[in-house]
């Protein structure tokens, strides 16, 4: 049904000119507060799978310096591929220690529906996406205007997420596909 439907809208954007254009990104979704997740078993996750350690580097406002820090976050991985009106895809969720890259390359593998997508579109990401196939890296100021819409998407994603009091991994990715799709449809009407 899924495939029928991309065919559909595919076919319907061509006919109408329109270059069909895909935006890709993750978040690190909190599953526990990190203190907490070292001191007590933690029944919604378990495992080493989940910590994530990230090295960022950030600039400060006062001097200009660049900084670098490590961050721990016990969680996991969700990917969003959107349009560029903020229409939901597709939306998956992994290990928390996936690099992005390799979720997307694992999805492409398993999923058909997001197979056909990533083949019949052009897919931006960001420059973790260096080396991907499939995905135009943004580099140029133009080209992360594009990407905005995705960080708009998972922002309203990770609120919802910390209000809904999800209990199971099934159970957060139902919430995160029915939140996706109706705030994408709301987005559009609005």
């Amino acid at each position: 049904y899924q495939l029928y439907r991309l065919r559909l809208v595919i076919l319907m954007k061509l006919l109408l000119g329109k270059k069909i254009e895909l935006v890709i990104d993750g978040t690190i979704v909190d599953a526990a507060n990190v203190n907490r997740a070292r001191t007590q078993n933690i029944l919604r996750l378990s495992g080493r799978v989940w910590w994530v350690k990230r090295h960022r580097k950030i600039r400060r406002r006062d001097n200009g310096q660049v900084v670098e820090f490590e961050e721990v976050r016990y969680g996991m991985l969700m990917m969003v591929l959107c349009d560029r009106e903020g229409v939901v895809y597709d939306v998956w969720i992994t290990f928390g220690s996936m690099h992005e890259v390799r979720a997307f390359r694992e999805r492409k593998k398993r999923s058909v529906w997001f197979r056909e997508l990533v083949e019949n579109c052009v897919v931006y990401g960001d420059r973790g996406y260096r080396g991907c196939e499939n995905v135009v890296v943004c580099d140029s100021r133009e080209l992360r205007r594009k990407r905005q819409v995705v960080e708009g998407v998972i922002s309203q994603i990770k609120l919802f997420n910390a209000g809904s009091g999800w209990r199971t991994l099934t159970c957060v990715l139902v919430y995160a596909y029915a939140y996706a799709i109706g705030y994408s449809f709301y987005r559009r009407f609005v």
